[in-house]
């Protein structure tokens, strides 16, 4: 056995020598062929006219500088704009304001990144260009998203998202699931960022997307992982890993590398884990990617770490450190200060543990990153107990154990789903324990005197009830959370049976809500506001249609989608959906009534109505959530777009359901028809104007 464990730790050694004379080789190579790129589009600006097509010329130089001198980029910003102004090219200002958005982001300059992409955004609202819009709106979730602002970043990759559904653009809106997934990661919201996940990988799978699906495939693991379940993250990411292969993405098979690299470590075979992280090094280095190698870096130090050999776990932190700190990744640097500051602990140089937890704790701060802190707390807790600060160990181990609680009992659905199917054996455990428990205190009884057998009796009945009270808060709780998840007929259905079939139903009515000029409102308030005034009209919005026996399906930034009609079917959905839809106006009047009043921003709010056939069921594999499909539920999206501010549109088809329905106030309704209106990709729609007559 002595032999074997050398022969490896000799294999891993000889490999990284090895990788490392080939990695020395790749950058030149690689700057080597994209500075001949370079060149060739510096030849032709040369000879070019001063016209648009001089202005791709800018802009081809600006996008091949972004992955190699993103710095050496920006001195053809200002050449470019002042051309397409002078030649009043719009369309070539946005397109420029946008690139150079993308330099700043790549070198970590997220302000200076932002500031360029709400330019270029506004830019493209005047023209008009829809697709660009949602582009852009992308782009800004992603700066806000690697800056660490992941309130901002959720608002406007949610509004991006909407807006390429409404185009039918399947492509992107796999990738921006894929965004949403990973700000939802690391944030520690590992169910929402699960969900998302596996609605990109529906769509990548629809469209034969092979990358997408390799993409989605690796996200997944990465969840796995985060929740403990190590042989589904193996099998996960070695499927990533073949198919990136085929489809040629080197960048996220080299993610992939590095993540199955993780997942090694912490099954303790760590010349595997250092094989994946080594090719992931490698093609770091061969496609000049800074992100790719910190990674890898970090990973390796992770491995030394284990192995307690801290010295050179330090020192690819230390390289790992230096790569992060040029593209601003503070998430990465957080947890790398800290797992820095545990190898000083170990090594007993308290004074440099104490400087880099700091350090970790500063960033946690800046970032409001959950998984930040579970790192800080994990490094802190231990230097304050190898230092004899008994009073700090505790505090910051009750720091960790709050973190550690909210990420994954609370906001994980797997988590959640899990710890119902273990009920049923915790519940036999703890029964046949209590049973043990009580003949042994019998047995206990007849050996000793009456008063230790009524001591005895006390001591059972305490654990007894404990056990009992345990089991049945744990029970409710588990209760609670699964029925604030699925409806409670699916919710019974899945714990009878482990499974939930989808259901397909004749007529259901489906409700859209959204916020006119959300985008632009946004921008005029703080993250804290914005979720604020969200959640209050949300949280109403929940009550009004719980009211009504209708079903809220999903929110999306500032959309907001229920049905009426399911899971139990029933002949009233039109004109529950209705009167609820009419409460909701009501309520929003009253509400931007006294915004006004306020002196406050307004949101006003468009409904949208559409009754048809759909099919609902569940989503994802141990990651559940309730949703619904068909075209019904595109046409009452349009149904919203295609109204007005202040306004319930609704379809024919609800109509016929609900024209004489009477008012639930003495007064009575009225329908205006609006015609047959041209909807996006539907043709023409019968629509009608729902109002309430006092």
């Amino acid at each position: 056995m002595i032999v074997i464990k050398i022969n490896k730790e000799i294999k891993a050694f000889c490999l990284l020598f090895y990788l490392f004379c080939i990695l020395c080789s790749l950058p030149v190579l690689a700057q080597d062929k994209q500075q001949e790129h370079i060149n060739t589009l510096h030849a032709k600006l040369a000879k070019a006219k001063e016209d648009t097509n001089k202005v791709y010329l800018y802009l081809n130089l600006l996008y091949e500088y972004l992955y190699f001198k993103p710095a050496d980029g920006l001195k053809f910003e200002k050449p470019g704009l002042e051309l397409a102004e002078k030649i009043g090219w719009k369309k070539g200002v946005m397109l420029i304001k946008n690139q150079v958005g993308r330099l700043h982001w790549r070198m970590g300059n997220f302000q200076d990144a932002l500031k360029n992409h709400f330019e270029a955004l506004q830019l493209s609202m005047e023209e008009g260009d829809e697709k660009f819009s949602a582009s852009l709106l992308g782009a800004i979730g992603q700066d806000y998203a690697d800056g660490g602002q992941y309130s901002q970043a959720l608002i406007y990759t949610s509004k991006a998202l909407r807006k390429y559904e409404e185009m039918g653009d399947k492509g992107n809106m796999s990738y921006m699931h894929g965004i949403l997934s990973w700000i939802y990661s690391s944030q520690g919201n590992y169910a929402e960022s699960s969900k998302s996940n596996y609605a990109a990988l529906r769509i990548c799978e629809e469209l034969n997307d092979k990358e997408g699906v390799a993409v989605a495939t690796s996200n997944l693991a990465s969840n796995y992982f985060n929740l403990g379940n190590y042989t589904e993250a193996l099998n996960y990411t070695q499927k990533s890993i073949k198919l990136l292969q085929e489809s040629g993405d080197k960048i996220n098979l080299g993610v992939s590398y590095n993540q199955n690299g993780k997942i090694y470590t912490i099954l303790g075979n760590f010349s595997e884990a250092l094989k994946n992280y080594l090719i992931g090094l490698k093609i770091g280095v061969e496609i000049n990617e800074n992100s790719l190698r910190a990674a890898s870096h970090e990973g390796i130090g992770q491995v030394y770490q284990k192995k307690m050999n801290y010295t050179e776990a330090l020192k690819y932190y230390s390289l790992a450190v230096e790569e992060f700190k040029s593209v601003s990744n503070n998430q990465s640097l957080s947890s790398i200060y800290s797992n820095m500051g545990i190898c000083y602990s170990y090594m007993k140089k308290y004074d440099e543990a104490g400087k880099y937890s700091d350090k970790a704790l500063v960033l946690s701060k800046e970032l409001n990153s959950t998984i930040s802190f579970l790192d800080y707390y994990r490094g802190r807790e231990l230097l304050d107990s190898v230092t004899g600060n008994w009073e700090g160990a505790y505090k910051n181990f009750k720091q960790y154990i709050i973190f550690h609680d909210s990420t994954f009992n609370k906001e994980s659905i797997n988590k959640i789903v899990a710890s119902q199917m273990e009920y049923d054996a915790e519940k036999k455990e703890a029964f046949e324990k209590a049973e043990q428990e009580k003949k042994d205190i019998r047995q206990r009884n007849i050996r000793n005197s009456i008063a230790a057998g009524l001591t005895g009796a006390i001591v059972f009945l305490v654990v007894v009830y404990k056990q009992r009270n345990k089991i049945r808060e744990g029970k409710k709780r588990s209760d609670e959370l699964l029925l604030n998840i699925l409806p409670e007929e699916v919710a019974d259905e899945l714990k009878a049976k482990g499974s939930a079939e989808a259901k397909h139903f004749d007529e259901v009515t489906v409700m859209f809500t959204d916020f006119k000029g959300f985008t632009q409102i946004s921008e005029k308030l703080t993250a804290a506001e914005l979720v604020s005034e969200i959640d209050y009209c949300f949280k109403a919005f929940d009550n009004i249609i719980t009211g009504h026996n209708i079903e809220k399906i999903k929110t999306i930034g500032d959309a907001y989608m229920c049905v009426g009609g399911l899971p139990v079917s029933n002949t009233t959905h039109a004109g529950d959906v209705v009167k609820a839809a009419i409460e909701i106006l009501e309520f929003m009047q009253q509400h931007l009534t006294v915004r006004k009043m306020q002196g406050k921003e307004i949101f006003e709010i468009r409904i949208g109505i559409h009754t048809g056939p759909v099919v609902a069921g569940i989503v994802g594999v141990k990651k559940f959530a309730y949703d619904i499909w068909g075209d019904t539920v595109n046409t009452a999206s349009r149904m919203e777009s295609s109204g007005e501010a202040g306004k319930i549109n609704i379809s024919g088809s609800t109509y016929d359901l609900v024209k004489d329905m009477p008012d639930r106030h003495s007064g009575k309704l009225t329908f205006i028809h609006r015609g047959k209106i041209q909807a996006k990709n539907k043709g023409e729609i019968d629509m009608y104007f729902v109002e309430r007559i006092v």
